[in-house]
């Protein structure tokens, strides 16, 4: 019986390595022509297995895209969220995310530039996740230090749409920023969400009259 257990155990360990070589290889394959372009043929060549073995672990993109971005995402850059959700002003924390986010926007740029998300399902829900959970955590470090403001929803889808990819990459890849320009101004622009309402925006509201 030991025997037996140890065996199987052995098989799934063997199992679970095959299909980390097979993610990894799909992973670097979409990076360099992107996920639609990349057929299960190609990845068994690169993964040094056969296209049946690939069909048998990811059968679709169902199967094997949250596989791929979870092999990328073990080597991404990590948000630091205690330390952005502990500082001790807005600037610095604006500061922070701007660097934290143009980062993880490099790391993630040879998958993402391939814009494929309107065609693959199951990446479109997995970046939708992520931002859903990022903009959550806009809203908690806007609440920090903007407690009670009623904007705070506002405030953060604005954030997280700062910080994304698509504004990132814009500025970058088409408009040949340099990145440090990009993460300066990506602050200056967060700090600006927050500012006063714009005069023509209150002046918009119906005045009070004046009791006698």
């Amino acid at each position: 019986m030991p025997s037996r257990a140890y065996n199987n155990a052995s098989r799934l360990q063997q199992q679970a390595e095959l299909k980390r070589q097979i993610a990894a290889a799909a992973a670097q394959l979409h990076a360099e022509k992107g996920a639609l372009r990349t057929s299960w043929a190609d990845i068994a060549q690169a993964a040094g297995v056969s296209l049946p073995t690939v069909y048998k672990h990811y059968p679709d993109f169902e199967t094997l895209i949250p596989a791929c971005v979870g092999h990328a995402g073990d080597s991404a850059p990590q948000l630091p969220v205690d330390l952005i959700s502990s500082c001790p002003d807005l600037m610095a924390a604006a500061r922070l995310l701007a660097e934290a986010c143009d980062q993880r926007n490099a790391y993630y740029q040879p998958w993402l530039a391939w814009g494929e998300a309107g065609q693959l399902e199951p990446l479109a829900r997995l970046l939708d996740e992520q931002r859903v959970g990022f903009t959550v955590l806009c809203r908690r470090v806007l609440q920090r230090h903007l407690p009670g403001d009623p904007r705070l929803d506002e405030m953060a889808a604005q954030w997280q749409a700062l910080l994304d990819f698509g504004f990132w990459n814009a500025l970058v890849r088409h408009h040949k920023l340099p990145r440090a320009a990009v993460r300066r101004h990506t602050t200056q622009l967060l700090l600006a969400v927050t500012g006063p309402r714009p005069a023509a925006e209150t002046s918009l509201r119906p005045k009070r009259k004046s009791t006698p």
